[in-house]
């Protein structure tokens, strides 16, 4: 099997390290964002025409949309939709959702649903569900928008199948592939709320996982009840008896409160009850990634302030829960941590602290979602080439001023 691009990961830590030398890194970021992808698209839609009639050689030359079938009755399907449409949420002028560009708050409709299936295929490392005849299904591979960017769509030829015998679902998709790891935001929003169908699955029904889970991501799996149910699964072909497929049902990126509501009905009461933190905190990302040079300094600002600093390292999953859960207000910079605010309660103080290259306004419609009190300052940093960011401790004490926040 052959790939034509590299895990999202391995290309943003190329990226990041590549801003050393800001004059290389805009010229690898257009190549990157223009000719090579228009090359890479160019061959892979030269070879799905080839080997359109081929069923042993190249990639998916047709799709097929569960929905549309439920949706019109289609006789030879068994499913549900449970949901057609989530709604959207509320923007403004100045909105994140909106000065970011991408088009976060047009991302519905975005239906919910479930289907039965005998003798399945899986593919590649996001194993999205291929039908008869080389048909991609385009739901399993975040709809008829993104499939063509799916792994699954992109192969010469696959490996021989590994059989899976009775009853399977799976919450592996091209963000929580089961190759490398899954992000953070990506475990909480894409893969755990599918798994909330499983109540309309037979009980006997397992569950396929990516086979490197982190420890929170079998913490969260135990807390659900269903780890004894889950199948680490580094395979990228797999031909299932019987498969429950259970939509994505949406993405982080996306304005998705059906995420947001079912994650946290299932997991909100699994905060670790002999745990508690501080009520009022800032949440320090120690990823390498944006990574902030003057983070120690910042760090020893809110202390002063009479703010607890939590590292987002230190604690278990269950903790997680139970100190956002807890919290009054909080403080963190734009990362995945940001995702544990589905965990808050309504009304709960919320300052977003946002770098000025990646104005990314998915934390805006959770907080809508979760009724938070928001509030967010664009930070500048000298813009995506600078290879250190450093931010300015006035800017986050004006920040504070201006919405009324005592320290």
């Amino acid at each position: 099997m052959s790939y034509s691009t590299l895990p999202p990961r391995r290309i943003n830590t190329i990226a990041y390290w590549l801003r050393r030398w800001p004059a290389i890194h805009r010229v690898g970021r257009w190549m990157r964002r223009t000719l090579w992808v228009a090359l890479v698209d160019g061959f892979w839609e030269f070879t799905r025409c080839l080997f359109v009639n081929s069923t042993r050689f190249g990639p998916p030359a047709r799709t097929f949309s569960v929905y549309q079938a439920l949706r019109c009755g289609w006789p030879k399907l068994n499913g549900r939709i449970v949901l057609h449409d989530q709604g959207v949420p509320r923007v403004t002028g100045d909105s994140l959702l909106v000065t970011s560009g991408m088009g976060q708050h047009l991302e519905q409709p975005w239906p919910i649903l479930w289907s039965e299936h005998s003798n399945a295929r899986l593919i590649t490392e996001s194993l999205a569900f291929l039908m008869p005849d080389k048909t991609l299904c385009i739901e399993s591979a975040y709809n008829e928008k993104r499939w063509r960017a799916d792994t699954a769509s992109r192969f010469l030829r696959l490996p021989p199948p590994t059989r899976l015998d009775g009853n399977w679902t799976s919450i592996v998709s091209l963000w929580v592939p089961n190759r490398g790891f899954a992000i953070y935001g990506h475990w909480l929003f894409d893969a755990l709320p599918r798994l909330v169908l499983l109540p309309e699955f037979p009980p006997d029904t397992k569950i396929i996982v990516p086979p490197n889970l982190k420890p929170y991501q079998k913490e969260s799996l135990e807390l659900m009840g269903v780890w004894d149910r889950c199948r680490p699964t580094p395979e990228r072909h797999l031909e299932v008896e019987h498969y429950f497929f259970s939509s994505p049902v949406g993405i982080i990126a996306g304005y998705n409160p059906y995420a947001v509501h079912v994650t946290r009905k299932a997991l909100l009461p699994k905060g670790d009850s002999n745990y508690s933190g501080p009520k009022k905190f800032f949440f320090h990302r120690t990823g390498k990634s944006r990574a902030v040079e003057n983070s120690a300094e910042i760090r020893d600002f809110f202390r002063s302030q009479g703010w607890a600093v939590v590292n987002d390292v230190e604690l278990t999953f269950a903790q997680t829960i139970k100190l956002f859960s807890e919290a009054d207000a909080i403080c963190s910079f734009m990362g995945s941590n940001m995702s544990n605010l589905i965990f808050c309660k309504p009304g709960c103080l919320v300052m977003h602290l946002v770098p000025d290259f990646l104005p990314d306004g998915w934390v805006d419609w959770v907080a809508q979602v979760v009724e938070l009190d928001y509030h967010f300052s664009v930070i500048p940093c000298g813009g995506r080439f600078v290879p250190k960011i450093i931010i300015d401790l006035e800017l986050i004490k004006k920040f504070f001023e201006s919405t009324g926040v005592s320290f």
